[in-house]
């Protein structure tokens, strides 16, 4: 089956990269320092505990003096350590109070005297400062708000054609360029979550940023490659009406696959990073998201009809987008973060691209190619002069 050779592939390219890949040397100061926790939410006016962990040795004296981005709405206490010449280090931990004087994000990094003697690449703390406590929790609840939409979504398709016993109406084109998004985020998204030679990468390219995947993301991603390929398995064992894959849709898997597997053959050969193969996969994620939902749109209207395609999935898709884009405006204000919006257009543009089409396929099934009431009157009578018709002939025998 097309979804299980999918991810041979990507499991082969991955445990294939893994015996030729080489650790990245680490750094050879000896005295290495960070902070925990690296990041730290809370409301304007208050404050939060930090450890400054010290670990190893040093033969001078180290000053950390802390300079922060923003410093007039940031206050560090005490603003200077001193670390001691010729002792050894083992996870010791210094305190230290940050409070935030008004909403923001803001990054609090210390100043090294002398400098090269310490790793630092991890000596940082991303501060987020709220305006109000109860938007974050509100904020949050909306997350798991879309994350349940947009997982139930699948539902009301796979009901609809276990009911109908007939995928007559679906577009195998939509399904079978989906699951390779799905499959491709999947990806992604684990090894950025659970890897640690991947997140170090991250980390080295990106020294101030944070880990995009979180946990929901990786449960979405394979509860919607699962959903997905059961479709799919439904597809080919219920009534189809003789439908299958385009030709147009072939050559678009073709295309994603035969990049996945060109990438896959670049790690191998050591031109780029398992980093930048992942980073492929999120553009598979990315192309499959703009072309996907066209062929279910012009299936619609060929047909004149969206018999066959549960809209419930785009109500519950639609719902689960604008819930997103309202958890992003309550986060922006109450961070006083517009940036946070403005700054990645790729990701806003997807979800406003997504609801579009949303809109197009609610517009088809509620107003383009819904029943008229006078078809449902007419095959209302004809259902009755059946009836009367086969009620007569059972008198006259």
């Amino acid at each position: 089956m097309f979804p299980m050779a999918f991810c041979t592939i990507l499991l082969g390219l991955f445990f294939a990269e893994r015996t030729f890949a080489f650790d990245r040397s680490l750094s050879t100061a000896h005295l290495k320092l960070r902070f925990d926790p690296q990041d730290c939410t809370i409301t304007f006016g208050e404050s939060v505990s930090l450890s400054l962990l010290i670990d190893g040795s040093t033969i001078t004296n180290v000053c950390v003096q802390f300079n922060i981005d923003g410093k007039e709405f940031v206050q560090v206490s005490p603003n200077v350590t001193w670390i001691n010449a010729n002792q050894d280090f083992s996870r010791n931990s210094t305190p230290l109070e940050v409070i935030g004087l008004r909403p923001g994000r803001f990054i609090v990094k210390p100043t090294i005297t002398p400098e090269n003697t310490v790793d630092e690449r991890r000596l940082f703390v991303r501060l987020k400062v709220a305006l109000s406590e109860p938007l974050i929790y509100i904020s949050l609840l909306i997350g798991w708000t879309y994350t349940v939409c947009w997982c139930s979504g699948y539902y009301p398709q796979l009901l609809l054609n276990y009911r109908r016993k007939s995928v007559v109406g679906l577009s195998f084109d939509f399904l079978h360029i989906n699951i390779i998004g799905h499959i491709s985020y999947a990806v992604f998204n684990s090894y950025m979550y659970w890897d640690s030679y991947t997140e170090e990468e991250y980390f080295n390219r990106h020294p101030f940023g944070l880990n995009p995947v979180i946990g929901n993301d990786v449960g979405f991603a394979f509860h919607a490659s699962i959903a997905t390929g059961y479709t799919i398995v439904q597809c080919y064992w219920y009534e189809n009406g003789g439908n299958s894959v385009s030709s147009t849709a072939r050559g678009i898997i073709a295309f994603l696959v035969i990049t996945i597997i060109v990438s896959g053959g670049a790690v191998l050969m050591g031109s780029i990073h398992w980093l930048d193969f992942l980073y492929v996969l999120s553009y598979i994620k990315l192309i499959t998201t703009l072309v996907k939902y066209f062929p279910q749109a012009y299936i619609n209207y060929k047909r004149q009809s969206t018999e066959g395609f549960a809209i419930m999935n785009r109500l519950l898709d639609i719902a689960g987008g604008l819930f997103g884009i309202l958890q992003m405006v309550i986060n922006a204000w109450n961070f006083d973060d517009w940036q946070s919006i403005l700054g990645d257009p790729v990701k806003f543009g997807l979800g406003v691209f997504s609801i579009l089409f949303d809109l197009v396929f609610i517009t088809q099934h509620y107003v383009l190619y819904r029943k008229p009431k006078k078809m449902q009157t007419h095959s209302k009578v004809r259902r009755d002069t059946a009836y009367h018709v086969t009620t007569n002939q059972c008198g006259e025998i």
